[in-house]
């Protein structure tokens, strides 16, 4: 039985249905059927979603069936509002007995919330509406909220709706919906009670009174840092890149001695972590592969199958294969031994993905390996079969490695053909370790959304949340530009090991709900689409992929010159700017300098969007063709499909 697997809204206004199955069982469309009054609207389902204007529903009960069948769901819980009429039309998901159905109803009247923050043991509102007053929810008590100023002392226990001019006070023209999940009020202490604003699932204003919540969970395993302290560096790693010296040594032997597989001298494999996985490496190695896959056979090997679907669409005529599927066995609860300890996802390999690896290394046995991490590219350079042209990608500067695998990586990169950088400064330091070093930067993935508006007033940023990407950093720098300009606001997309931290500074610097975490999406181009400035904070690179997706809509880049690719992607004083590393005030001036400054905005909004096209798929993938016929590698004898 198919199901819908989440049910969310994309850039204020449509709604993604996305089901729990792969993309080549994706049938045709879904089906909305509404009973009375009579209507229907079909939906074309693409990689596994289907994606439509929440307007284009009209008013009743709406019951999504998938051939024929009402469509169950695991979970349905998204909210968006539309302009309908001239008014307001809320759109709510449902489950009706699991079956999943959407609710299209007017908005009604409200009071407009313009900003709400919490001052010392009071809320205060800013509305458009008077008086504002506060209704214990079921029970007919008021509170009066003299001057849109909500003292705590006056609420006992319970939850309290806000009322402004006899009106529910709620958040809907801001183009953020889902606000229950990206802004957190501050709590405060009364007594034996925690008294926290909170935005309920229609975007409306409540406080609820009661017991002191439990604390938010710590991150989890696999997004926590690796341990790196002194038992771990002076005893623990040098043991470990010990037995992986030796088990390298053996699985040479093992890959070389009398194996037999694939010898296609045209075919492209192509070694990836985690193919159904987010991040930016994935994206840009799908775009390669797709383009490479329209004239020669491509196969993706991905160490780790963890997801029921990918995060993003396989490329049409590319091969994906999982070495290992599942939770592994036994093996896998053993520590690999030939992922270089150093390399940062040792953690998530294992003696299961260890002979996983060597499996593959021994079928191939001609063609083209593109390895995608400086921990594949050493092990390619020491187990590839003889014949097999082997390609290694560097994503980071030299120095951003630790040591043991920067030593390695000195050893054994003058066995690989070819290492590609993304930018020239990595060029030119990897060039001494490898009989050849070109740059060849990251294609642009296709996106939705269309152009920017110069005017909204949005900053946007995006990246895991880490301390590479600087998102601290950047919140410091908000907090002058939301002082001095109010009415702009912050969202950043992602997710990571560092929400909470960054939760709890939002919180101390009172930014909540003029600085988001958003959280990670499927569709950044069109989240991007909706600011007019984009903003890179991270503390190094290795390229900066996501400054090319927000030029290519539209956006003019602020970021700090850090190492390494900003400088080589924006250039100053044209399409964006550059700051010098971990310059806080300096990046606070540099944005409000393009806020102020709207014509200057559009003019670098426009340049943006013309230089984007130098990292088109189509222009990158040239460079990829062109270095295949440089290593000798034959013309393919692959048709296509």
């Amino acid at each position: 039985m198919v199901t819908a697997r989440r049910v969310a809204v994309v850039d204020g206004r449509r709604l993604s249905v996305l089901l729990a199955r792969g993309p080549s069982e994706d049938p045709a469309e879904l089906v909305l059927r509404r009973r009375d009054p009579a209507g229907e609207l079909r939906v074309p389902v693409r990689e596994g979603e289907a994606l439509f204007d929440a307007a284009a529903l009209g008013e009743g009960a709406w019951e999504v069936t998938l051939g024929g069948a009402p469509l169950r769901a695991e979970k349905a819980s998204a909210v968006v509002v539309v302009p309908a009429e001239g008014s307001l039309r809320r759109v709510r998901a449902r489950l009706d007995d699991e079956r999943l159905v959407l609710d299209s109803s007017p908005l009604g009247p409200h009071a407009e919330l313009a900003r709400a923050r919490v001052e010392g043991d009071a809320l205060v509102v800013t509305v458009e509406e008077s008086p504002v007053v506060a209704l214990r929810r079921g029970g007919d008590e008021e509170v009066a909220a003299p001057g849109g100023v909500l003292s705590y002392a006056s609420l006992g226990e319970g939850t309290w709706d806000l009322h402004a001019g006899g009106l529910r006070v709620g958040q809907h023209r801001d183009g953020v919906v889902g606000k229950r999940d990206v802004v957190v009020f501050p709590a405060r202490r009364l007594g034996a009670l925690d008294v926290r604003p909170f935005f309920t699932v229609e975007d409306n204003l409540s406080v609820r009174v009661g017991p002191p919540g439990d604390s938010p969970p710590p991150a989890g395993v696999e997004d926590a840092a690796p341990s790196r302290g002194p038992l771990r560096r002076l005893v623990v790693a040098p043991l470990a890149i010990g037995v992986h010296r030796a088990a390298t040594a053996i699985a040479r032997r093992v890959v070389h001695l009398g194996a037999k597989g694939e010898a296609d001298p045209s075919k492209v494999h192509v070694l990836l972590m985690h193919a159904w996985g987010l991040g930016g490496t994935i994206r840009t190695t799908f775009n390669v592969a797709g383009h490479l896959a329209k004239s020669r056979d491509v196969e993706i090997h991905s160490v780790l199958h963890r997801r029921e679907r990918p995060f993003f669409a396989f490329p049409d005529g590319v091969t994906v294969t999982a070495l290992t599927e599942g939770d592994g066995g036994l093996l896998a609860r053993l520590p690999s031994v030939l992922v270089h300890p150093d390399d940062h996802v040792y953690a998530m390999c294992s003696l299961a993905t260890d002979v996983a690896m060597v499996r593959m290394f021994r079928r191939i046995r001609g063609g083209v390996l593109i390895t995608t991490r400086a921990g594949f590219n050493e092990l390619a350079a020491q187990l590839a079969a003889p014949g097999v042209v082997t390609i290694g990608q560097e994503h980071m500067h030299f120095n951003s490695h630790l040591p043991g695998l920067a030593k390695a990586m000195r050893r054994h990169y003058g066995r690989l053909d070819a290492l590609t950088t993304l930018n020239h400064d990595d060029r030119g330091d990897y060039e001494p370790l490898v009989p050849r070093a070109v740059r060849i930067p990251n294609a642009l993935p296709p996106l939705g959304g269309g152009v920017a508006d110069p005017e909204a007033k949005v900053i946007v940023a995006a990246g895991r949340l880490t301390r590479q990407k600087g998102f601290d950093l950047l919140l410091r720098a908000f907090e002058r530009v939301a002082r001095e300009e109010p009415d702009w606001q912050l969202r950043i997309y992602g997710g990571g090991p560092e929400k909470a931290a960054l939760q709890d500074q939002i919180l101390a610097a009172g930014l909540y709900g003029r600085a988001l975490l958003m959280g990670a999406t499927r569709h950044l181009g069109e989240e991007l689409a909706q600011g007019s400035i984009f903003c890179l904070s991270s503390r190094w690179e290795g390229f900066g992929m996501v400054i090319v997706e927000a030029m290519s809509k539209g956006l003019p880049v602020v970021s700090f010159d850090c190492p390494r690719g900003p400088s080589e992607i924006v250039d100053h004083g044209h399409d964006g700017l550059l700051v010098p590393p971990e310059d806080v005030d300096g990046l606070a001036s540099a944005l409000l300098s393009l806020i102020r400054d709207p014509e200057r905005r559009r003019a670098y909004a426009a340049a943006a969007l013309e230089a984007s096209r130098a990292y088109d798929v189509a222009v990158v993938g040239r460079e990829w063709d062109a270095l295949l016929h440089g290593l000798g590698v034959p013309p393919a004898t692959f048709s296509g499909p």
